[in-house]
């Protein structure tokens, strides 16, 4: 016997909580896409163009995370297509249509499946262009504007 009582409990120590790291900001996800497509990422092998796509995924839906932080925090806990049909209210009916498409597009090119192509690389220059340009538009968007029956009393 390892010289413990029986029944006695072994006492764990817990591990320290670290903050986790800081989350990147858009413009930096914007740069890596840039390294990736300027083959400066040369570890990336044949999944970068579909890491590519994630990383833009990501920046687009942190650029709408950033603008329900500001506007309306609760909808960030809500799944994302349910965020891309409140984004008309807040952002335009153009702006959430452009969004709502881009998002698609990258979710698709982002998942592999046997029978389709990973994205060109013309695909993935406009796909970043577009991310960054409805990312700029939404970090101006501020209260919902035109639409009466949204509700704001949660200010």
């Amino acid at each position: 016997m390892s010289g413990r009582t029986r029944g006695a409990r072994r006492t764990r120590t817990r591990r320290r909580h670290h903050d986790p790291a800081p989350r990147p900001t858009v413009a930096e996800r914007l740069e890596a896409v840039d390294r990736l497509l300027d083959g400066e990422v040369t570890a990336a092998g044949g999944v970068w163009s579909r890491a590519t796509a994630w990383i833009l995924r990501l920046a687009l839906e942190q650029a709408v995370d950033d603008l329900w932080d500001r506007v309306a925090p609760d909808l960030v806990r809500c799944p994302m297509r349910a965020q891309l049909l409140a984004l008309r209210a807040y952002a335009g009916p153009d702006t959430a249509a452009a969004v709502a498409a881009l998002w698609s597009a990258l979710s698709r090119a982002a998942h592999h499946h046997d029978y389709d192509l990973a994205p060109a690389v013309a695909d993935l220059r406009r796909w970043r262009e577009q991310t960054a340009a409805l990312s700029s538009a939404l970090s101006r968007t501020g209260r919902p504007t035109g639409f009466a029956w949204v509700r704001t009393e949660l200010d």
